[in-house]
């Protein structure tokens, strides 16, 4: 049972102990404070160090005993699943509920505490006790709001912090798998054997290549691209293995105007693309297709407005043997990454529709 109660402790964003000692700091403060103002009002009786003392940190330790509610209470509202307004509306009743449980638990320990010191019990139900727990109430929940308030920033924080980590190490694996010295060498042998033969297409793969390349320059750290940045990355790496392979694939796009402006995950549909070359241009023979997909629809899943991206390739089933088998390492990043930005609020999906088109599809919510 302990090791349970512990287990709820280490899934906080903020260390056990870190929340121990900024409950003592904090509980130091309104001591002060309490002493300030019994100074300033000029009471007739002596300031009781030990009893407020001891009542103000009751208050503030209680808290730390509530913390794992109250950071389920986070969770839950982070949760995208859910509508927003559903959402907010658990969520306060949530906040009122512990608020009160935290207020009546610190009132009655503290009426203890007047009793072992004075011999005088409240009555729980006496008029004054009631309208103290009301008055407390509202305290505690200010109280809770704000422990929330600080776990919602730690926990975004720390998204943000993984998703730039996440981010550079997809940047990393593009240049590596994209313009690895194997990729640059075929492309500029094909451009040399095309110059006396093909002088257009030799000219279209060089431009093809310093855009591809100027691309990759310029993206910068960002976590989040317009529909149309990504596009135009994708684009220009396709068209530069169009040109290479263009007796054996045909690409066609399908991207509707309304999600241009729509803003994604930086090259979360960039893996996704270099499997449909991997597989489905470079092992083709002849009338390979590609197709890229990208709209704005409505989930019922989702129960919201969605961008969904889908690729699709034609596979040769005769190469098969001929290449790498998949460790799907790609399509686990893409799944953290996802996770990341989203939670559980996506759907993403690869599969063989028959033995001879593999598809792949993006879904996530629509955000401009």
């Amino acid at each position: 049972m302990s090791i349970n109660i512990l287990s709820y402790y280490k899934q906080l964003p903020i260390a056990i102990h870190k929340i121990v000692i900024a409950s003592f700091v904090i509980s130091v403060f309104f001591i002060l404070k309490s002493y300030t103002n019994h100074l300033i009002n000029q009471y007739n009786f002596d300031f009781s160090w030990g009893l407020i003392s001891l009542k103000i940190m009751i208050s503030y330790l209680l808290w730390l005993i509530l913390t794992p509610l109250a950071y389920y209470l986070t969770k839950a509202l982070q949760k995208n699943r859910v509508s927003l307004q559903l959402r907010i509306f658990k969520f306060l009743i949530g906040c009122v509920i512990l608020a009160i449980i935290h207020q009546v638990i610190s009132s009655r320990i503290d009426d203890v505490v007047n009793y072992i010191n004075n011999g005088y019990l409240k009555s729980f139900f006496g008029h004054n006790n009631l309208v103290t727990l009301i008055i407390g109430s509202f305290s505690s929940f200010i109280e809770l709001l704000v422990i929330i308030s600080v776990f919602s920033a730690i926990d975004y924080q720390t998204k943000y912090i993984q998703n730039q980590k996440t981010l550079i190490t997809a940047q990393l694996n593009a240049l590596r798998m994209q313009l690895h010295p194997h990729f640059l060498f075929n492309t500029l042998h094909s451009i040399a054997s095309m110059i006396d033969i093909d002088t257009i297409s030799a000219q279209k793969m060089l431009s093809k290549l310093g855009s591809l390349l100027r691309s990759m320059l310029e993206y910068d750290a960002e976590e989040m691209v317009t529909v149309a940045e990504e596009l135009k990355f994708v684009k220009d790496y396709l068209d530069l293995e169009q040109v290479r392979y263009q007796d054996r694939v045909t690409i066609n796009y399908s991207v509707s105007q309304e999600v241009l402006n729509a803003r994604i995950p930086n090259m979360i549909f960039q893996p996704l693309v270099e499997n449909a070359v991997k597989y489905g241009i470079i092992p083709t023979v002849e009338d390979g297709e590609v197709n890229i997909s990208i709209q704005q629809e409505y989930s019922s899943i989702l129960n919201e407005t969605v961008i969904c991206l889908e690729i699709s390739n034609t596979y040769n089933t005769e190469s098969q043997s001929m290449l790498p088998k998949s460790t799907g390492v790609g399509h686990e990043n893409i799944k953290k990454r996802l996770e990341q930005f989203y939670q559980d609020n996506f759907l993403f999906s690869s599969n063989f529709v028959t033995p001879k088109l593999y598809v792949a599809k993006i879904t996530i919510p629509l955000i401009r």
